[in-house]
C-alpha cells in the first residue's frame, strides 16, 4: 500500500467514526461489536463492515466532487450511485445489505436541503441496489473542526422511511443539550 492509499484510509476511517452514531441515532440501530463476521467481501468492497443491532452491514465510501448548487449534487449523487450499484451488483455483492454515504466539502447539505427534499421525490435512488443511500455533511460552513460536539449533518434518499434532511442537535449544533 502506497502512501497516498494509506492516507486516504485513514481519512476514510475518520469519517466513518464521525457518521456512525448520526446514522445509528436518525434510523434508531444499535452499534454492536456483533454482526461483521460472514460479509461476503470482494477486494475491499465494501470500504467497511459494521455491525447495527448485531447484523452485518456494508458501508461504502464515495465523494462529491465539483458540484456548486443542489442540481448539480443531486445529479452527481444520482450518477455516483447507479455507477457504484451497478458494480456491486455485476460482482454480486448486495447478498448482504450495504448502504452508500456519499461526502461531500461544498455546498453545505443544511444550504441545499430544501432542493435536494423537492429532487428527491422523485426516488430515483430506490432501484438501486443499496438498502441505504446518504449523503454526509462534515462541512466546517455551520460549525468549527475541533469541536468534538460536531455531529455530521446527514440527507437520507434511501429508504423512504427515513427521507430527508437531519441534523443532530439545535440549530446552533449542540447535541447533548
Amino acid at each position: 500500500m502506497n502512501d497516498h492509499e494509506r492516507g486516504k484510509q485513514m481519512v476514510e476511517e475518520t469519517m466513518l467514526e464521525r457518521l456512525l452514531e448520526p446514522i445509528s441515532f436518525v434510523t434508531g440501530r444499535t452499534l454492536t461489536e456483533e454482526g461483521a463476521d460472514g460479509f461476503a467481501r470482494v477486494e475491499g468492497s465494501p470500504d467497511f463492515v459494521v455491525g447495527f443491532d448485531g447484523r452485518p452491514f456494508g458501508i461504502e465510501l464515495a465523494e462529491v466532487r465539483d458540484v456548486s448548487d443542489s442540481v448539480a449534487y443531486y445529479g452527481e449523487a444520482l450518477r455516483l450511485a447507479c455507477k457504484k450499484s451497478e458494480s456491486y451488483e455485476r460482482r454480486g455483492l448486495f447478498a448482504n445489505p450495504i448502504g452508500l454515504v456519499m461526502y461531500a466539502d461544498d455546498p453545505p447539505l443544511f444550504e441545499i436541503r430544501n432542493e435536494l427534499e423537492a429532487i428527491g421525490a422523485q426516488m430515483d435512488f430506490e432501484q438501486l441496489g443499496f438498502a441505504e443511500v446518504w449523503a454526509v455533511d462534515f462541512s466546517d460552513a455551520y460549525f468549527s473542526h475541533r469541536d468534538p460536539r460536531r455531529p455530521a449533518d446527514l440527507f437520507c434518499f434511501k429508504p423512504r422511511t427515513t427521507f430527508g434532511f437531519h441534523r443532530i442537535g439545535q440549530h446552533d449544533r449542540k447535541p447533548f443539550g
